[in-house]
């Protein structure tokens, strides 16, 4: 199927179900899913998700309370430092939850290739938690985030939106919900959604190495 077709196809896929299933998730098929809209929710089977609307944050528009500020400075900042770490707390943070050892197994192997990423934050050497995604060209798409203190979630989307500013950045936040919309994340149609990331993910990041965009804050 060429990619016409295909985006022809998902703009007529269902609205809020899997758009289809695979028997097992492949890092070089999540790569080519994620260029579409697509990402995975759930496995054994895996069920690809591409919903409509889709809910975005462009990191110019993030929202800060007043009452974050003195929140903001208050841990250390770490990046791509230990993916295994974030995204099993990930995991264990949730009484359900669509990690499974499939998915921490496929995605550590992207993050071994470049392409999944994590802000982390650490209080005293301590990990208090932080954010994951895959970056494709100008585009985070953002898989999950953790919190094990007050505020460290919203730490890590203010410190994510810093880093990605000047870069033109979006960031995919999957699903809707009441958190993201207070933080500025939006909802668009999925036809706008898979425009700009048809865009973007062909785009240059801006940047040579995620790991070192802190220091250049």
């Amino acid at each position: 199927m060429d990619n016409s077709n295909l985006y022809s196809k998902l703009l007529k896929a269902p609205k809020d179900a899997p758009v289809f299933l695979s028997p097992k998730l492949e890092a070089d098929f999540i790569l080519k899913a994620y260029r579409f809209g697509l990402f995975p929710w759930t496995s054994n089977p895996v069920t690809w998700w591409c919903p409509d609307p889709r809910c975005v944050l462009e990191p110019k528009e993030i929202h800060i309370q007043k009452n974050m500020k003195k929140f903001l400075n208050l841990y250390e900042i770490r990046l791509d430092y230990d993916f295994l770490k974030l995204i099993a707390s990930c995991k264990n943070a949730r009484l359900q939850s669509w990690i499974d050892d499939d998915f921490i197994q496929a995605y550590n192997e992207l993050f071994k290739q470049g392409y999944v990423h994590t802000l982390e934050l650490y209080d005293q050497n301590e990990f208090v938690g932080g954010i994951y995604g895959l970056i494709i060209g100008k585009v985070f798409f953002g898989e999950s985030m953790v919190s094990l203190k007050k505020n460290v979630s919203k730490i890590a989307m203010i410190k994510l939106c810093e880093l990605l500013i000047p870069y033109d950045f979006i960031i995919d936040c999957q699903i809707y919900n009441k958190h993201l919309d207070f933080m500025g994340a939006k909802n668009i149609p999925r036809k706008q959604f898979l425009d700009i990331i048809q865009e973007k993910c062909d785009q240059k990041s801006g940047f040579k190495e995620f790991k070192n965009l802190f220091n250049d804050i």
